[in-house]
């Protein structure tokens, strides 16, 4: 018999229920309960209570973002006292690791998690640009703050080979997902795994540069929950650097022809009079002084995101649904570049039967760039060369010349043409999972993934006129810039790529009283195919006629060009994860790579791993240690491989650039431009692992680890010692005739440390802190080299990326100077001091020695910062780096401006006791600059950097609950608000050796979510 009850008798049967969440003895507010599978609910107040009605048998769920979620069913209408677990503390959490999910309490290798709710605090719409001080481990450079082109270069445990040192990310399980992590919507992250030691060996053949595991939000059971999010960005430059002034510049180019005719005097290029008219600026035509970066550069750019998002579900079908907008402007004055982006994406998890479960999950984006016909690095070339006694608009408004007929002002804007560079990616993964019956614990799943992406680019250069003052003659001459030969022109390309992986996996998960079995053996393959088309066409007779049909007629305006290819892989991937009491711990993981990148015989790999764990305080003998609440100590040790290589190395490469005349007829030729290798095979990394976890106090966590790790079979070309006369070196331009062969070898090691503190007050007040350090340290076992090279200029036994410069030890200031110290030929006073450093009384190429670092810092740092109290939230990212250099010399002399900083403080016969040396006709081809490096131009890199802050507030939610809104929460956040660094001229994150780069953002948010 079936009893059917009235709504209204089952409505009369709920009665009020209360109670308290505490953690750790105190309070916790602001935990959302509801009743599970209704839409009532309840969130506890400054005290931890809470009241709602509720009736006997239906399931309280509790959650907040700081503790991990419970359900507890209603077995009686009693007062409740839920205790809740921080999530940074829970050995209990389940973590996603390669192909599946663990406990953090049983796990034995080396990873780091990043919730989605974190990566979202950072105002920054590139999502790599929101790692770096977060946890150790990871190196994050944002190298440039181009709109479209602006994310960070992402390094696991440092520089580890003179190959490709990319780091692997999987996407939703699919490994190398095209489209990457850096364009991802942060909004629909759930959670990121970063897999730093030989636990990364499940991927085999391409994780020895480390793996990052990024997991999108699911949908949850429940009514439909509405969130959308905006917030508006203001960015400017993090820094700049101050150049000279006319006059100063002026009085520079006096000096550098004083240098090479002293007896000519200090003005010989300008006079007193003209040098004072820069100065004064009484005669803006003749004497300008331009501010360049003023006239070409905005002081703020705008910036925009919007999400929105949709889950909710029934117990069998479950959908997550999002939609995203990104806009971000560029830095110049009427300049045209541009990004936007927008998004989607439809995650859908159904229960097909009780044992039958299948996903599907559909995302794509749409990446629209637009820029100048120059690009980013030549307009601030342009910028920092740009002569300040040379206008940038005549006062007439007529453009000037600039420096080279380069004028940044103009080069900024559409005049000049533009290059539109859309991209269309999708990626679209169907996934499944069966229960066998029979034997429980064993089930099988898999997935079929296909990403697709288009790219094309279409650059349409237009001639335009710039102009030049002829005092004389009171007239302005015209030179056409842009285009080719006084005519448009128009470039395009299309590159399209795809990937489709297909992955089935059978899995035995199973508990037999003390001992615990979680084990896989999967088959999973995939095939990459890329093929690209050119064309290009000159003398276009009209520029609004943009399309490759209108251009010249005549078949030397016509070109193109094209390529296609595809590799495929195959692998066999096993795990073994076995725990006693999730005391003693031991996995073992296997895999072999098949890879059609290496010929036959080498195209297959096995790369193993085994680690093991043991939870000292699960011991009876260690529970009198009641201080330390969980203590494991843990070690790995695996090969993992590197197949990011060039393709077809193991064929000979030809090429039709050659040609040939027969007659007075120009055939096509063919020439050699590589030489086979028939063995290339993997880069083998062996990396040792040794940890150790706590928990003590209640309140503190603590992991300490050791690495190690032995790169070898490096692919590098032997062409250093072979000698030039053999004509098999560099027989075509700069790259090799001689194929790449596997000979490197690099070691490094280091430790990670991390310390964290986390508290709630009886007030509420909730607050934690953490902090992160890492070392890691490269060494050159073997890499080709000149034979009979000095031992203190080799690279081998020294640290990957090093430079060989002079050292300098001062600046020659007295005629004593000279006599005293071997100099070279020509010098002068003002002329930088170099270290005889054999010893043999004279400056040679001997005397140069290698920098102990490169610009990769060997020495990260972070801390984390996090409160809430009453409605607010606090947090902050603090990120450091040191033992890390930059070179730049900046182009300066005839050739271009000088920074203020070597301007105002070189030596001069006026200033003998300047810090910079004298100023030069052009510095890259200086005796103090390009003509003999030096690390006087070396800059320490260090920094400590305000990477991320955030203060935001959520409405009190009886207020909300009267306008049918479930939750506000207002914001406003920073990115890169201050740093501080030795580093003068540039952002010290920056890696151009000139200086010219597009600057890092500093950004400005306010934003706000709101919950339907």
């Amino acid at each position: 018999m079936i009893l059917f009850l009235p709504a209204a008798l089952l409505h009369a049967q709920q009665q009020p229920i209360t109670g308290k969440v505490i953690s750790e003895g105190a309070p916790v507010p602001g935990v959302a309960v509801r009743v599970k599978h209704t839409n009532r609910g309840a969130a506890t107040d400054n005290n931890g209570q809470f009241s709602l009605s509720a009736s006997v048998g239906d399931t309280l769920v509790f959650s907040h973002l700081s503790y991990t979620a419970q359900e507890v069913p209603v077995k009686d209408l009693s007062s409740l006292t839920i205790t809740m677990a921080s999530l940074s503390q829970n050995v209990n959490e389940v973590v996603v690791v390669g192909y599946g999910s663990q406990k953090k309490a049983t796990l034995t290798g080396s990873l780091s998690v990043l919730k989605g709710a974190d990566i979202v605090k950072s105002p920054q719409p590139n999502v790599s640009n929101s790692l770096s001080g977060r946890f150790s481990g990871l190196i994050a450079n944002n190298r440039s703050g181009e709109p479209g082109y602006d994310g960070s270069n992402i390094y696991i445990r440092g520089l580890a080979t003179t190959g490709n040192n990319d780091v692997l990310v999987v996407v939703d399980g699919v490994p190398g997902q095209i489209g990457g992590l850096q364009r991802l919507d942060p909004n629909d992250i759930e959670s990121m795994t970063v897999l730093k030691d030989a636990s990364a060996a499940v991927y085999g053949s391409r994780a020895a540069n480390g793996v990052i595991l990024i997991t999108t939000k699911r949908g949850k059971t429940g009514k439909p929950a509405i969130s959308y999010s905006f917030n508006q960005g203001f960015s400017f430059p993090t820094r700049l650097p101050k150049m000279a002034d006319a006059a100063t510049y002026a009085t520079l180019m006096n000096e550098i022809q004083y240098y090479t005719n002293p007896s000519g005097g200090l003005n010989q290029f300008y006079t007193e009079e003209q040098v004072q008219k820069f100065r004064d600026g009484s005669d803006p035509l003749n004497y300008p002084n331009t501010d360049w970066q003023k006239e070409t550069l905005r002081s703020m750019a705008l910036q925009h995101q919007h999400s929105l998002s949709v889950n909710g579900g029934s117990e069998n079908v479950r959908y997550y649904v999002s939609l995203g907008m990104t806009g971000q402007e560029g830095l110049y004055r009427n300049g045209v570049t541009q990004y936007n982006q927008y998004n989607f994406r439809s995650n859908i998890d159904a229960n097909v039967t009780k044992r039958l479960k299948v996903g599907l999950y559909l995302s794509g984006r749409q990446e629209d760039r637009i820029f100048p016909q120059t690009g980013a690095g030549d307009i601030f070339r342009s910028i920092y060369r740009a002569y300040p006694t040379v206008a940038a608009r005549y006062p007439n408004g007529l453009p000037t010349t600039g420096i080279e007929n380069n004028n940044p002002v103009m080069q900024v804007t559409d005049i000049g043409g533009t290059n539109k560079n859309p991209t269309q990616v999708f990626n679209g993964i169907l996934k499944g999972a069966y229960d066998i019956p029979g034997v429980e614990g064993l089930f099988l799943d898999g997935f079929f993934s296909v990403d697709k992406s288009w790219s094309s680019s279409k650059s349409f250069s237009k001639p335009y006129i710039v102009y030049s003052y002829n005092a004389s003659a009171d007239a302005y001459n015209q030179t056409v810039v842009g285009g080719s030969n006084g005519l448009a022109s128009l470039t395009q390309n299309q590159l399209n790529q795809s990937l489709v992986t297909s992955n089935i996996k059978l899995n035995f998960n199973r508990q037999f009283g003390d001992h615990h079995v979680d084990a896989f053996v999967a088959y999973e393959q995939s095939k990459t195919t890329l093929d690209s088309l050119a064309a290009s066409r000159l003398n276009f007779p009209s520029t609004q006629t943009p399309e490759l049909s209108q251009g010249g007629s005549a078949a030397t305006d016509k070109n193109n060009g094209g390529k296609s290819y595809n590799f495929t892989r195959k692998s066999y991937i096993g795990r073994l994860a076995y725990n006693y009491r999730e005391k003693y711990l031991l996995e073992a993981q296997a895999r072999v790579d098949g890879s059609s990148t290496f010929p036959p015989g080498n195209q297959y790999g096995f790369f193993p791993s085994v680690s093991a764990g043991w939870r000292v305080s699960q011991e009876d003998w260690f529970k009198p240690v009641s201080f330390i609440n969980d203590l494991k100590l843990r070690g790995s040790y695996g090969t993992l491989g590197n197949d990011n290589v060039g393709l077809f190395q193991y064929f000979d490469n030809y090429s039709f650039y050659n040609q040939y005349v027969v007659g007075t007829d120009i055939h096509p030729g063919i020439d050699i431009t590589k030489l086979a290798n028939p063995n290339i095979t993997w880069e083998t990394a062996k990396k040792l692992d040794l940890g150790i976890n706590a928990q003590f106090l209640q309140h503190f966590s603590l992991e300490f680890i050791y690495f190690q790790q032995k790169r070898s079979n490096i692919l590098t070309q032997r062409n250093a010692s072979i000698p030039q006369v053999s004509g098999i070196v560099n027989p075509n331009g700069s790259d090799p005739l001689v194929p790449s062969e596997n000979i490197g070898k690099v070691n490094s090691n280091g430790i990670e440390a991390t310390l964290g503190y986390d508290n709630s007050t009886p007030g509420g007040l909730h607050y934690r802190v953490s902090g992160n350090f890492t070392y890691a340290k490269s060494k050159i076992i073997f890499i080709d080299e000149a034979a009979g090279a000095l031992d203190y200029q080799r690279q081998t036994g020294r640290p990957l990326n090093t430079d060989l410069l002079y050292n300098v030890i001062g600046i020659f200031r007295t005629q004593e100077d000279l006599d005293n110290y071997p100099h070279l030929a020509g010098a002068q006073l003002g002329d930088l001091i170099y270290e005889d450093y054999n010893g043999d009384k004279q400056i040679t190429a001997d005397d140069q020695v290698r920098t102990k670092y490169g610009n990769i810092p060997e020495i990260t740092y972070g801390v984390v910062l996090g409160a809430d109290y009453k409605g607010f939230d606090f947090s902050a990212v603090l990120a450091g780096q040191t033992r890390v250099s930059q070179y730049v010399l900046p182009e300066s002399g005839t050739v271009g401006n000088f920074y203020s900083s070597w301007a105002d403080n070189r030596w001069s016969p006026t200033n003998p006791n300047g810090t910079y040396p004298r100023a030069d006709n052009r510095a890259s081809a200086s005796i103090n600059g390009g003509l003999y490096r030096n690390n006087f131009w070396l800059n320490n890199a260090s920094f400590l950097r305000l990477k991320n802050i955030e203060l935001g507030y959520t409405i009190n939610a009886d207020l909300l609950n009267r306008i049918k809104i479930a939750g506000l929460r207002v914001y406003v956040n920073a990115f890169n608000l201050f740093t501080i660094t030795q580093v003068k001229d540039y952002d010290p994150e920056g890696s151009s050796s000139s200086g010219q780069f597009y600057p890092q953002q500093r950004i400005v948010n306010i934003g706000a979510n709101v919950k339907f």
